[in-house]
């Protein structure tokens, strides 16, 4: 960058593609540092993050954490290998995607040194243990019928709403898995969440064992205590064409999963589904609406969001059914509907799509 007598004022760095493999919670970020002619800092800017968006405007808005940067020099940024000792702390909220931005930037400078940058090694940290706690707890409930033992699952669903939800808000769902596929998976940043996400896919393969939908998902275990709280005479079953209709609802939301993916439209994937309302400071309206909804209806209708609305345990349920199963149903054409828009969308330019 050149002042108006064309003397150099200071420069800009781009941490992609270096830093593509520094993923946050769901992807990548592509982060801008700007430099003076001195090489001290004077800014970031995100230009654009695979991660989901409500966590990374939340770290855009978040004025201390952009601003902690200005003053640095690029060696000292460069050479930072524990961030708390360096004074730049993470976004509460939005955790991984502001550790993803600061490992972006260092291991950007430290590659422009000459030097090897960030180091891929395991890191298993607190909230690694804890999610696998919770997947412990929840093969002990889901395997182990003595009553000795069932006479304290309540304890453990209260804790799965206060701690795997409002502490941790480590849920899976669709923003997580698409932007693992579009990425990678975080393996050795994130062990916990990767062993947390691989079991609920294939324990119920294995087992027909429903556990994550049914001991462990924060969302499911409110619905349960929310269906205390109506007289049991107020409950309806839903009409058979409601069941119909509501089949239906998460498999047109994976449809839009698909879209979105592939077409990379501008639609945050975590406000179709309620699981990133846990998150109560990165919580966007659409995510805490689709929670609010859910919640209500589950008081007249049982379990109504879980049984019709969402995708995720649509996945997880297909799965599921499938472990072992010879015949061709229902379930099996809407899964072979949503393969072949996956290819279609994938041969077809974009072009096309979008007009």
């Amino acid at each position: 960058m050149l002042d108006d007598q064309g003397g150099e004022i200071g420069y800009a760095v781009r941490t992609m593609p270096y830093s593509r493999e520094v993923v946050g919670y769901s992807g990548p970020s592509d982060v801008l540092a700007v430099f003076d002619a001195e090489d001290k800092g004077v800014g970031i800017g995100i230009r654009h993050s695979y991660d989901t968006p409500s966590h990374v405007e939340d770290v855009k808005l978040d004025y201390l954490f952009m601003e902690r940067w200005n003053g640095r020099e690029w060696n000292a940024i460069a050479e930072i290998t524990d961030f708390n000792e360096a004074e730049l702390y993470s976004v509460s909220g939005a955790t991984r995607t502001s550790e993803a931005v600061m490992e972006s930037i260092t291991h950007r400078l430290a590659i422009a040194n000459g030097e090897s940058g960030l180091e891929r090694s395991l890191s298993f940290g607190l909230r690694d243990a804890a999610l696998l706690l919770f997947l412990a707890g929840g093969c002990l409930f889901a395997f182990w019928k003595r009553k000795s033992v069932q006479k304290w699952r309540w304890i453990y669903s209260v804790a799965t709403i206060a701690l795997l939800g409002f502490w941790l808000g480590d849920l899976i769902a669709q923003s997580l898995l698409v932007g693992w596929a579009e990425s990678r998976v975080p393996w050795e940043a994130t062990p916990g969440l990767v062993v947390f996400v691989v079991a609920a896919f294939l324990i119920p393969w294995f087992t027909k064992q429903p556990l994550y939908c049914q001991f462990i998902c924060p969302h499911g275990n409110l619905q349960r205590w929310a269906m205390k709280v109506m007289p049991a005479r107020w409950k309806r079953p839903l009409p058979d064409d409601g069941k119909w209709i509501g089949r239906l609802i998460p498999v047109m939301l994976l449809f839009v999963v698909l879209g979105v993916s592939f077409l990379q439209l501008d639609l945050d994937l975590a406000g179709i589904e309620p699981f990133d309302a846990y998150l109560l400071k990165a919580a966007g309206l659409a995510t805490i609406l689709v929670a609010i909804v859910g919640l209500l209806l589950s008081l007249f209708f049982p379990m109504a969001y879980c049984k019709f609305g969402c995708p995720t345990g649509w996945l997880l349920e297909f799965v599921r059914r499938r472990a072992g199963k010879d015949s061709f149903g229902e379930r099996d054409w809407l899964g072979l509907a949503l393969l072949g828009v996956a290819v279609a969308l994938y041969l077809i330019p974009q072009e096309v799509w979008l007009g």
